[in-house]
């Protein structure tokens, strides 16, 4: 994980990227800390999911997924010329498709959280006494899909503007990834987060409060371990927030708040990889007692067929 050197330089001068990056402010720890985050939140929430879709035992809704393919998909796009073994010196293409994801990633993981949040929503309020009518099976669908077209859209927006404008793409001064010189497009994802992390707060806040206010429902352990996780990620969200108004008022941020950035999903695999019933999987050679439906308390969003309803694990 080596960063840019006098022959990465010279390289990126071939390549007919520019080389103008200041060495001498390239902290090789905190790029080696953001790609080691990146690929490990990655590479954790990668194996969640194919415990779970490989899994019996675990039941997930499709919006859990698409939360977290979304933030698979910013990990692998925030360390794309790394896993191309170019990190030291990447070709246009592998930097300007790098620059397009990074720009477009904020945009998928922002709406896919989002919309995560509001089937939680829509979830603990379908626990109220007065149920309200069951939801049709299209809400979930574009819960499920608008996170993936607004992240399609916005990729091909900038990977076009960077094919078109090849002097704007380079290694980002910090060493960590390609990103285009020009600040709008940084600064177009950042109001992006900024906006949909807010929302997520108002949402994230309202269950939590909902959850702790409904003592009834804090007397199931599986309900109270949920409540904290929410109130755990809703940290996470604030300190998004706090990253994407640093970069907003700084336009380019020091390494460190790369490394602030890759700590979500790394923080969201670990959050979302200790329920219990993904613990039970992996540790396969335990003993466990037969589990009955009534241990769980399902906060139902309507689902797709195929696509087993969320239950809140600890």
């Amino acid at each position: 994980m080596a960063v840019l050197g006098v022959s990465a330089r010279l390289a990126l001068t071939r390549s007919g990227l520019p080389s103008d990056l200041p060495d001498p402010d390239i902290n090789p720890l905190l790029v080696n800390a953001f790609l080691a985050l990146q690929l490990s939140g990655g590479f954790g929430l990668f194996l969640i999911v194919l415990t779970a879709l490989g899994s019996r035992h675990v039941k997930r809704n499709a919006t859990w997924y698409t939360f977290l393919v979304a933030w698979i998909i910013s990990c692998i796009s925030y360390t794309l010329v790394f896993l191309l073994g170019q990190q030291n010196a990447p070709s246009f293409g592998p930097c300007v498709t790098q620059a397009a994801g990074i720009y477009s990633a904020p945009a998928l993981t922002s709406s896919a959280t989002l919309a995560f949040a509001i089937d939680m929503l829509l979830g603990v309020r379908a626990t109220s006494p007065q149920r309200p009518p069951k939801r049709q099976n299209s809400i979930t669908l574009t819960l499920v899909f608008i996170p993936y077209v607004l992240w399609l859209a916005v990729f091909v927006g900038m990977l076009a503007f960077g094919v078109s404008n090849p002097a704007q793409t380079r290694i980002g001064p910090n060493g960590t990834y390609c990103d285009f010189i020009w600040d709008i497009p940084s600064k177009i994802s950042s109001l992006i987060t900024i906006g949909t992390t807010l929302v997520l707060l108002v949402i994230e806040g309202y269950i939590a409060i909902r959850l702790i206010r409904n003592r009834n429902l804090l007397k199931d352990r599986q309900l109270s371990a949920m409540a904290v996780r929410v109130i755990i990620f809703s940290a996470l969200g604030a300190l998004g927030l706090g990253v994407g108004i640093a970069y907003e008022l700084y336009s380019i941020p020091g390494a460190s708040f790369d490394v602030i950035m890759a700590a979500i999903p790394a923080g969201g695999a670990l959050i979302f990889g200790t329920q219990t019933d993904l613990v039970n999987v992996w540790l396969f050679w335990r003993t466990q007692a037969p589990r009955h439906a009534e241990q769980y308390d399902d906060l139902k969003s309507s689902a797709i067929p195929d696509v087993p309803t969320p239950r809140f694990e600890s």
